[in-house]
């Protein structure tokens, strides 16, 4: 859907696509779930140019010049198109204008940036906006971006294939099992999986710099032996590498957390019916309607 005007674009100049178009992409959810290499990803299928936006980009202390940056920005997307413009952390810049302390700048800041936006009419820019906190985003932001997707933390069946990506090139020991990983890294985002690889790696390194001192310490002097002549070859991770990389990296959200709760409470209200779900809870089964057998029996 995303690309499809940037691959397409004859086929939005007419008919329904001509005066319906989807004007941009709101990408929501956890931090570290992969949101900007969603927004690569569909740069280098489409064959655009990234255009990442931030909020040190745009504001300035002098008044009026944050106007002109929005310009800058979108007058650049127009010259580099096809271009995806990728806002990062949005609510940094989109921001409620009804929310307390904001600053006369701040909402010349988003008028600038919806006038340009009205103003694009041209399907090779599409806007891509992404944020860890959806519910803090201005009104008039949110109508601009119809499609609305939920990137959520990865399941146990992700985690295995997020783990095997990361560790594809590395030697793993019998002990090792990936599929034991991924059942104990629940609310593990692909971040924080990525971290906890590099952490084992490192675990490994470290004992092996200790094993080649050790054994350098008890060599024959006269054998003209370096550290580096005692290193393996390649480094073996072992289950144990994992145990202390785990200490190390926990999960950085948590299912009790007051945000996870709201970006899922925002999905329920304004996500793609799609990924719209009618939950019972905030984790991530859905709970079992069918009564419990001893349940129906005191009830009859």
């Amino acid at each position: 859907m995303t690309s499809l005007s940037l691959l397409r674009p004859e086929a939005f100049k007419y008919g329904v696509l001509a005066t319906d178009k989807i004007p941009g992409l709101l990408l929501y959810g956890p931090p570290g779930t992969g949101k900007t290499l969603l927004a690569k990803a569909v740069a280098k299928e489409s064959g655009a140019t990234v255009l990442d936006v931030s909020g040190s980009e745009v504001y300035d202390k002098y008044v009026g010049e944050g106007e002109k940056n929005v310009r800058a920005i979108f007058t650049l997307a127009r010259k580099l198109s096809p271009c995806v413009v990728f806002i990062d952390e949005a609510d940094a810049i989109f921001g409620s204008r009804s929310g307390p302390g904001n600053r006369t700048s701040h909402r010349e800041i988003i008028n600038q940036f919806l006038k340009e936006w009205d103003g694009m009419n041209d399907l090779s820019v599409f806007i891509m906006v992404a944020t860890n906190r959806p519910f803090d985003l201005d009104d008039a932001v949110l109508r601009r971006l119809p499609r609305r997707l939920l990137v959520d933390l990865p399941v146990e069946k992700d985690r295995e294939q997020i783990l095997r990506i990361h560790l594809k090139l590395e030697q793993l020991a019998d002990d090792v099992a990936i599929t034991d990983l991924a059942a104990r890294t629940p609310f593990y985002s692909g971040s924080d999986l990525k971290n906890l690889c590099v952490a084992a790696a490192l675990a490994c390194v470290r004992e092996e710099n200790e094993a080649a001192a050790k054994a350098l310490a008890e060599a024959d002097p006269d054998s003209r032996k370096s550290m580096t002549d005692l290193y393996p070859e390649k480094r073996t991770l072992r289950q144990n590498h994992f145990e202390k990389a785990m200490q190390e990296i926990s999960a950085s959200i948590s299912e009790d957390m007051g945000s996870l709760k709201a970006i899922r409470q925002f999905d329920e209200q304004y996500g793609d019916r799609r990924s719209r779900k009618k939950r019972k809870g905030w984790g991530f089964a859905l709970a079992d309607d069918t009564p419990k057998e001893s349940a129906a029996r005191v009830r009859s």
